[in-house]
């Protein structure tokens, strides 16, 4: 097939499942760059006998694959987090862009010889970041997830990261004798009654311990990291969470229970409040 032709086809199929012309130009977009390395601005002006090399029944595995709504991140297994490109897969949540605010948010408030502790590290986006922006502080990661905590092994690995140590535990269970300077943690927080307005995309693929908490329950996890840092943060040290945009106030409430003091909500920058800090 020549570029054009391939780019007709593939633009054919997606448009089958996708109403959106945008939505179809950007995915588009991204596959030529990722399986061909070509821009779209070379397509648009390649002329018309200008040959591709590849497997036509590769590329429809692919393409069958986003016509079932399967994440590019997970097809590909790859991620863009602020300047880093992360090796991701299903075990871990696709990274978000309030979960980029949040570790620049956390990462400016680093200093040389902190001790920081993220909890619920998933692929590791955060304390990688954090990390390589701060070489002189020293930074662990935990999850109860065997899985997750490979897939953050390998893009440590990837980015040579030095100062960053994993360990596989859970939150509800876990002690430790270390005092941290700096707690964050991005917990499951999506009540399950709010599976209704999901996309298939992230209800399909994206794993559920990660992303959903009982309507029964929905602080769970935030007032369990709570009284983990009442004894495991320093006096002044700070603790961050990212939030659902309905359980500010709750959040909030728990770390006042515990003691807490300068709590603030901050929301995101569509506006929402999507994340809650205090001070011990």
């Amino acid at each position: 097939m020549t570029i054009k032709d391939t780019y007709n086809y593939i633009k054919k199929n997606l448009k089958e499942v996708f109403e959106d012309d945008n939505s179809v130009k950007e995915i588009v977009r991204f596959l030529f760059l990722k399986l061909y390395d070509i821009p779209l601005s070379k397509i648009l002006s390649c002329q018309e006998e200008e040959m591709l090399d590849f497997s036509l029944d590769e590329l429809d595995k692919i393409l069958n694959r986003i016509k079932k709504s399967e994440p590019l991140e997970y097809i590909f297994n790859s991620a863009q987090f602020l300047d880093l490109e992360l090796f991701t897969e299903s075990s871990v949540l696709i990274p978000r862009p309030e979960t980029e605010e949040l570790a620049i948010m956390v990462s400016k408030q680093i200093s040389d010889g902190f001790n920081c502790l993220d909890i619920g590290v998933g692929s590791g986006c955060i304390s990688i970041y954090c990390a390589l922006k701060n070489p002189n502080a020293i930074f662990f990661g935990c999850d109860i997830s065997e899985k997750a905590v490979k897939t953050a092994r390998k893009n440590i690995e990837k980015y040579n990261v030095k100062n960053l140590k994993l360990f596989l535990t859970d939150i509800f269970t876990f002690e430790t004798d270390k005092q941290f300077d700096i707690i964050v943690s991005n917990p499951p927080y999506v009540k399950e009654s709010e599976k209704l307005f999901m996309q298939k995309n992230v209800l399909d693929y994206e794993p559920f311990t990660a992303l959903f908490v009982p309507d029964d329950n929905p602080l769970k996890f935030y007032k369990r990291i709570t009284e983990f840092a009442e004894t495991h943060l320093k006096l002044g040290g700070k603790i961050f969470f990212e939030i659902n945009e309905s359980l500010s106030l709750g959040t909030m409430q728990i770390l006042k229970n515990h003691g807490f003091k300068s709590i603030e909500s901050k929301n995101d920058l569509f506006g929402k409040p999507r994340f809650v800090i205090g001070e011990k």
